[in-house]
């Protein structure tokens, strides 16, 4: 009878494991699946940040590197990331071209997360190369980024000899965010700025085109950034629910804080002109407060998550300053918001964490080991990126030509603008005579804009001769 008992209470036991096992691996594709939505969020964010005239193009840039991203995963930097580390910890050497997935098929939802992961990273350098770095360069720097800069990063973090001496990024400030945009400012200090950007003359025309755009894309990255974080348990069985829950809730805590403190920081500095309310820098306060809370969302209270969130509206305010003084030309903020905020997030578990904080008398051991390897993806992701960008260089695929970036990537090389707005202005025409004056002000300007151009290009073309 005892025998019959313990078989039975064995079976119902391996029962629940199984669905506790399929339920964890169900977790992780969802998220990853919700987490490639991150890529809408992006194009339509650098898509409102850049210029009419190269809308189409920096929107073709992200579209190729999620492409480009998931196959650099499945052919090589999946195995790299995530396959059996090596002797050294370095990096891992199986699961290459999805060898590993019929024998180990919990690696179908790894890859699927994973994947997600690379593609929305590898779109945080796209952003610092709008408007003026050619799109076969930007395929080739994408490749190179998706398959073996980012893998290796990732693999030190979360598997390997970073990981053994006890490193904790949970969602990736440092890892992915860090890396990142670490890659964004190589490449836009190699890039160079866009001509004329820092012409107090030509201010006005570096205006976001459209903040319609951008304002959907914050709203989108803030809902796939929950799914983002909390994805990251891998897991919901045995208690990872309550950590899932935690994660989601210090994710909109310090989204918002960093919004709201952005927002209320643009407002007592401008309070006096006519741009004292800004849409873009609340949504940037709000990536700033995300990028900061990522790695230590697990295991911190709320109280911190709004204080993180706080923290990163700040650095990202200071590190946008700074490059502004020093003519460094990052048309979506993704160096600020991805490089400064990444590195001020994952600094935050030494301090924050319950079990590993100095706040928590936890000692300043866990603080060390996040500094170092902070370190260790900046020199890492600066030193590849920069050595790739020396041969797009040679090879002449790093920087369109003046005339095209002038005239811009989307008439030029694109096929024509992203959309048009003859289809608009009839039925404009027929409202009031404010909104009137105020498309005759905007035609006036476009015109202005395109004088500027004309005039450049055929100063350029005087030079060529």
């Amino acid at each position: 009878m005892n025998d019959q008992f313990n078989q039975a209470h064995y079976d119902i036991k391996q029962e629940i494991q199984h669905y506790e096992h399929d339920l964890d691996h169900f977790w992780t594709t969802l998220t990853g699946a919700i987490v490639l939505i991150m890529q809408l969020g992006f194009a339509f964010l650098e898509g409102g940040c850049v210029r009419y005239r190269n809308i189409q193009s920096i929107i073709i840039k992200v579209y190729a590197n999620t492409a480009i991203s998931i196959i650099m995963m499945w052919i090589v930097g999946y195995g790299l990331m995530m396959g059996k580390t090596n002797d050294t910890q370095f990096n891992g050497i199986s699961g290459f071209a999805g060898f590993r997935f019929k024998d180990h098929p919990e690696s179908y939802a790894d890859f699927v997360f994973n994947s997600a992961l690379a593609a929305a990273a590898n779109s945080i350098v796209s952003g610092g190369a709008a408007e003026r770095m050619s799109i076969p360069g930007y395929i080739a720097l994408s490749a190179l980024f998706s398959g073996f800069i980012y893998p290796i990063c990732i693999h030190w973090a979360f598997r390997g000899w970073l990981y053994d001496m006890g490193y904790h990024d949970f969602a990736g400030s440092g890892a992915i965010h860090l890396t990142a945009g670490i890659g964004a400012l190589v490449v836009t200090y190699m890039l160079r700025p866009r001509t004329n950007r820092f012409n107090p003359e030509y201010e006005q025309q570096f205006k976001p085109a459209n903040t319609t755009f951008i304002c959907l894309a914050c709203l989108t990255l803030y809902m796939a950034w929950m799914c983002f974080n909390s994805g990251s348990t891998l897991a919901l069985s045995d208690g990872s629910v309550f950590t899932v829950g935690n994660s989601i809730v210090n994710t909109m805590v310090g989204g918002a804080s960093g919004g709201l403190f952005v927002f209320f920081y643009h407002y007592f500095t401008n309070r006096n002109t006519d741009n004292r309310f800004s849409l873009v820098m609340v949504c940037n306060g709000n990536l700033a407060g995300l990028v900061a809370v990522t790695g230590s969302n697990d295991e911190i209270e709320q109280w911190a998550a709004f204080v993180i969130g706080i923290i990163g509206g700040i650095i990202y305010i200071l590190v946008a300053k700074i490059l502004h003084k020093l003519h460094i030309d990052d048309p979506v903020d993704a160096i600020p918001i991805h490089a400064g905020c990444g590195l001020a997030g994952a600094m935050c578990p030494g301090w924050f964490d319950r079990r590993r904080g100095i706040y928590y008398e936890q000692g300043a051991y866990q603080w060390g080991v996040q500094v170092l390897g902070c370190v260790c993806f900046i020199a890492w992701s600066a030193a590849w990126h920069y050595v790739a960008c020396l041969i797009l260089e040679k090879l002449n695929l790093l920087r369109v030509h003046n005339n095209i970036e002038l005239e811009g990537l989307d008439p030029t090389i694109c096929g024509g603008h992203a959309f048009f707005y003859e289809s608009v202005r009839e039925q404009e025409m027929k409202e009031p005579f404010s909104f009137q004056r105020d498309l005759q002000q905007q035609e006036q300007a476009k015109l202005n804009e395109m004088e500027i151009d004309d005039r450049n290009l055929s100063i350029i073309k005087q030079v060529d001769k």
